[in-house]
């Protein structure tokens, strides 16, 4: 099984993504977070995820200071970015702090599955 955390600051849209998530063969989402610190706070208690599927505008701390903080902490943890953002800054500037994948919020599940695979091989 791989272990998934969500981190995103719309309740509704986590909860959903769980239930898609766990509808999949092999994939168990461990814990939900609203934001990068909600996440650090998180990860001392649950189970480590494989892989996180990180949005990048959230209050507190956002997605590029939580997949900095990941890459300088846990680089071991995968991070898979799950936005609305698509603007090229916005993808470089993550994937030089080591996000594997990027993937838009309006994807269909099966696309989210794929990422999710490619991301763990």
């Amino acid at each position: 099984m791989i272990n998934i955390a969500l981190v995103d600051d719309h309740a509704l849209l986590r909860n959903g993504l769980a239930g898609v998530i766990d509808s999949f063969d092999n994939f168990n989402v461990v814990f939900e977070a609203d934001n990068g610190k909600h996440f650090i706070r998180l990860l001392k208690t649950n189970p480590k995820p494989s892989v996180v599927l990180l949005d990048i505008n959230m209050p507190e701390m956002n997605g590029f200071e939580t997949a900095l903080w990941i890459k300088n902490n846990e680089p071991n943890i995968k991070i898979l970015v799950l936005s609305m953002m698509d603007d090229d800054s916005s993808i470089i500037k993550m994937l030089h702090y080591g996000i594997k994948g990027f993937i838009l919020k309006d994807s269909k599940p099966a696309v989210l599955r794929k990422a999710l695979e490619e991301v763990t091989e």
